[in-house]
């Protein structure tokens, strides 16, 4: 038993670091000098955002950008709030931008892959970032974008996403929690494989979209539209990049409680069984049975013989996950003390292995509706 846990605490640390050194390989660059020649399509799905939207306009409202050549694209996911109401008067109030505000046309099982495949109908501008309602954009996000894309010509663009920092023990836990997916995802986009993306910083070449219709594979699964779009435009031999840059990052809002975390975990788990990447499917595995390890160890160590040196488990899984943290600190610059980083090194295995036994379950909710799958 205690060799079992000791290789999968050790494959887990050496595929951890893999990724991590990946991530570290990165190399920034700056905003090219030339005159902007690339077009966006800015797609943002929302559904009960009155709170949010307003912080959302006004960083829209600050980018640096010619206002001529990019599109503002809001669908509205069947809102029961005041949010479609302050998005057409927004429109109006701002006429120096093009702006158009949407309703969910219901192309796809997933409310979120609907309004993207609604927003599609209509795009006309040579490449599309889709991003959150409760997410601040950069003031140089399509300036960092511009010069990538005519240094890359990619298809496919993966920037980061940083947690906006609260005082709660939750929000901590998330700002970390995603810091380390982070590292991991942009990381593996320095392989072969590129693992996972996050929709609330992904861009897109219109074309290349419109072409292998990357939505058509996965439109009965309810989450999952940044993942399985990336798994098709690798499948089909697209070009796919992640622009690392601090300056480039979205800003998204974490959940408010431990409840709202769960069911958030829950309904990114419930599209595990459907990844087609191999890799990604054998590092979810193993990340869950390393955490369910150390639980594991923790409780045979009290009531039996023979776990007395369980803690370098421990010690091992501890020291990776903070490298990996540490890592994203300097890029993501987040204000968290040494002591929070600590806490949430020692709960971790315990949350996860929670979320993934609620995860069992098979149903979530999620805006307001419940789903099962």
């Amino acid at each position: 038993m205690m060799g079992l846990m000791s290789l999968c605490v050790l494959v887990y640390c050496a595929c951890i670091i893999f990724y991590t050194l990946k991530f570290k390989s990165f190399k920034e660059n700056g905003i090219s000098k030339k005159t902007e020649t690339t077009t966006f399509s800015i797609v943002i799905p929302f559904r009960n955002e009155e709170q949010c939207l307003p912080q959302l306009f006004k960083s829209i409202e600050q980018l640096k950008y010619p206002p001529n050549m990019f599109e503002i694209i809001l669908v509205d996911d069947h809102s029961g709030d005041s949010s479609k109401s302050l998005c057409e008067n927004w429109k109006i109030e701002n006429d120096g931008l093009n702006i158009s505000v949407l309703d969910n046309k219901n192309l796809a099982k997933s409310p979120k892959k609907s309004a993207v495949l609604t927003a599609l109908l209509k795009i006309k501008h040579k490449y599309v970032i889709t991003t959150d309602a409760d997410c601040l954009l950069p003031e140089n996000w399509l300036l960092h974008f511009d010069s990538f894309i005519r240094k890359n010509r990619s298809d496919l663009i993966a920037g980061p996403v940083k947690m906006i920092e609260g005082s709660n023990f939750w929000n901590k836990f998330q700002v970390l929690d995603l810091m380390s997916l982070q590292v991991i995802g942009l990381g593996s986009f320095k392989t072969s494989s590129a693992l996972f993306c996050n929709a609330a910083n992904l861009c897109y070449k219109t074309q290349t979209l419109k072409d292998i219709q990357p939505f058509q594979s996965h439109k009965s699964i309810v989450s999952g539209d940044d993942v399985f779009n990336l798994e098709v435009f690798q499948k089909n031999k697209k070009k796919v990049d992640a622009i690392v840059l601090r300056e480039a990052t979205v800003w998204t809002k974490a959940e408010k409680n431990l409840r709202d975390l769960t069911q958030q975990r829950m309904r990114w788990a419930s599209k595990a069984k459907f990844y087609k990447n191999s890799w990604l499917k054998a590092l979810g595995l193993i990340v869950l049975m390393t955490n369910l390890c150390l639980v594991l160890s923790l409780v045979m160590a009290v009531f039996f013989e023979g776990f007395d040196h369980f803690w370098w488990l421990w010690l091992f899984k501890l020291g990776t996950d903070f490298y990996t943290l540490y890592t994203g600190h300097l890029f993501f610059k987040d204000h968290l003390c040494l002591r929070d980083y600590f806490m949430m090194l020692l709960i971790y295995p315990f949350v996860s292995s929670y979320f993934g036994l609620m995860a069992l379950k098979g149903d979530f909710m999620w805006k307001g509706r419940h789903y099962k799958v």
